[in-house]
C-alpha cells in the first residue's frame, strides 16, 4: 500500500510494523503446560510474541490426563472427562481441531440400602431450595444458608442432598463454599454434557502443535522455583538452576501449587497474591476406573448413566451411550479426605466393596470379571495438590487481585482465576487464558 499525502494508510502500516517489532522483542515465559498455559502461549504467539513454556512434569496437560495403555481397551480419563454444557470456547476449539465429542446419555439414579430411585424421587424440596437461594442478597456459606432456612428435621434429606452434591460435584467444603456462587452455577447449569471418546488429551496435542507451529519453545521437567524481577525484566529459575530471561511471565500453575507450603519464590515478594490464592476454595478428588468383561449393570437396570449412593465411593457413572464396559467411581471434597493417605490397593478394595453393596454381587464375583483398573488420587499429585477450585465467601475479591497484573510484568491465569458460572472447568481455564492475553496485548498497544 502506498501512503497518501496525509500519511494515514502508510502511518497505520508503520505503526503496525512498529508494534510487531516490539512484540518480537518481547520474550514471555508461561509457567505451566496445562490447557490454560498452552492456550495462553498459542494466543500470545499468534500476536507475534516469543513464548517459552516451562512445565514442571514430563508431560503436558496438567489435570487433563488420558490413560492409553494395553490394559484398558479404550482411552480412559484420569482427570477431566466431561464438558458440562454448551461451553462456547471449549466447543469452538474442538470444532477448530476436528476433535469429535458426543453427548452423554443415561439415567441418573440414587441407590440407598438396595432401594433404587429415579432422579425425580430425590429432588423433593429442590424448588423451595432454589426459591430461598434466589432471595439471598448477602453472601454466606452453604452451611449457614442451610442452618438459617432448612434446619427442621423434615429437611434432613434435602440438607444431605445439597451437601453431598456440593461435595461431589463442586468438591466444595460447605463450611466455606459461597451460596451465591453455587446458586449462579446451579441456575446456569445445562442438562447437556459431552465426552471426547478419543481422549481429552487430543485437545492438549492440538494446542501443543499449534504452539510449535507458532514458534513456541516448550521445556518439560522444568519446575520453576524462583523468579527475580523488576518491571519488564525477569529471571525465572528452575529447580535445575537454569535461568530464563523474559519481559513478562504468566503463571498458570495450579491453585494447589499456589496454596502449597513451598510456592514459587518471588524476589521481591508478592505475598498478598499468595494470601489471595488461599482464600479461593480448592477441592480434591479420588477417581477409580474399572473395566469389566461385560456391562453387568445393564442386567440390573437399563440405561444407567450416573449412580448416587451412600457408599464410601458414592458416585459412579457408565460410558453411556457407549457400550464400553467401564465404571468410574468418584469421591470428592470432604468425603475424600479420609481416603487421601490410603494406597491404591486399599482404595481399589473400597471401590469393589462399594459396587458389591450397590449391585448385590460379591467382591470375588466382581474381581473375576475385572479386566483393568486404575486409581488416581489428585491430592498427592505433587504439582496439582488437588483437582479444581470452587468459590468461597470472599473469593471474588481474591480473584480480582489475582487478575490484576503486577506492574504489567507478572500475570496469573488458570481455572482458579476465572470469574463466572463455569468455574472448575476446562472452559474456565481457556477463558482465563484468553483474558490474560488480551491484557498483555492491550498493554503493548497502549504503550505505543
Amino acid at each position: 500500500m502506498i501512503a497518501s499525502a496525509d500519511g494515514s494508510p502508510g502511518q497505520m502500516t508503520g505503526q503496525m510494523k512498529c508494534m510487531d517489532a516490539v512484540k518480537r522483542m518481547e520474550n514471555i515465559i508461561v509457567i505451566g503446560g496445562g490447557v490454560s498455559g498452552l492456550m495462553t502461549a498459542r494466543e500470545l504467539s499468534r500476536h507475534g510474541y516469543r513464548v517459552t513454556i516451562l512445565e514442571a512434569t514430563d508431560r503436558l496437560g496438567g489435570r487433563i490426563h488420558t490413560i492409553r495403555n494395553s490394559l484398558f481397551t479404550q482411552p480412559v480419563e484420569k482427570g477431566v472427562e466431561f464438558i458440562h454444557g454448551n461451553l462456547p470456547l471449549t466447543l469452538q476449539l474442538l470444532k477448530e481441531s476436528g476433535i469429535k465429542y458426543n453427548a452423554v446419555r443415561g439415567n441418573m439414579l440414587r441407590v440407598v440400602n438396595g432401594d433404587w430411585k429415579t432422579q425425580d424421587d430425590f429432588t423433593v424440596g429442590w424448588d423451595e431450595l432454589i426459591k430461598k437461594m434466589n432471595s439471598v442478597r448477602q453472601d454466606m456459606t452453604v452451611d449457614e444458608f442451610l442452618e438459617k432456612n432448612f434446619n427442621d428435621d423434615r429437611y434432613s434429606d434435602l440438607r444431605t442432598s445439597v451437601v453431598r452434591f456440593a461435595n461431589g460435584f463442586d468438591l466444595a467444603d460447605t463450611s466455606r463454599a459461597s451460596v451465591l456462587a453455587l446458586r449462579e452455577e446451579w441456575m446456569g447449569e445445562e442438562d447437556e454434557q459431552y465426552r471426547i471418546p478419543g481422549g481429552f488429551d487430543q485437545l492438549i496435542n492440538f494446542l501443543e502443535k499449534e504452539c510449535a507451529r507458532s514458534g513456541c519453545i516448550i521445556y518439560p521437567t522444568s519446575p520453576v522455583t524462583e523468579i527475580r524481577w523488576k518491571k519488564n525484566n525477569l529471571e525465572v529459575i528452575t529447580s535445575e538452576k537454569k535461568a530464563y530471561n523474559a519481559t513478562k511471565v504468566v503463571v498458570t500453575a495450579s491453585l494447589g501449587s499456589l496454596q502449597s507450603k513451598r510456592p514459587i519464590i518471588f524476589q521481591p515478594g508478592i505475598d498478598n497474591y499468595f494470601l489471595a490464592a488461599k482464600k479461593i476454595g480448592y477441592g480434591t478428588v479420588i477417581k477409580v476406573m474399572l473395566e469389566f468383561k461385560e456391562a453387568f449393570w445393564e442386567k440390573k437396570r437399563k440405561g444407567i448413566g450416573f449412580l448416587l449412593t451412600n457408599e464410601i465411593i458414592p458416585t459412579w457413572w457408565t460410558q453411556s451411550p457407549s457400550s464400553y464396559p467401564l465404571l468410574t467411581g468418584w469421591v470428592g471434597g470432604p468425603q475424600a479426605w479420609p481416603l487421601e493417605n490410603k494406597d491404591d490397593n486399599a482404595i481399589l478394595d473400597l471401590a469393589l466393596g462399594s459396587l458389591s453393596n450397590i449391585f448385590q454381587k460379591s467382591v470375588d464375583e466382581l474381581q473375576q470379571i475385572l479386566t483393568a483398573s486404575a486409581v488416581v488420587n489428585w491430592k498427592i499429585d505433587p504439582y496439582s495438590n488437588g483437582a479444581y477450585s470452587y468459590e468461597t465467601v470472599g473469593s471474588i475479591e481474591a480473584k480480582t487481585l489475582l487478575n490484576t497484573p503486577i506492574e504489567e510484568t507478572i500475570f496469573f491465569a488458570g481455572e482458579a482465576c476465572y470469574e463466572g458460572p463455569s468455574f472448575g472447568t476446562v472452559e474456565a481455564a481457556l477463558v482465563s487464558a484468553k483474558n490474560v492475553v488480551e491484557k498483555i496485548v492491550s498493554g503493548v498497544m497502549s504503550d505505543e
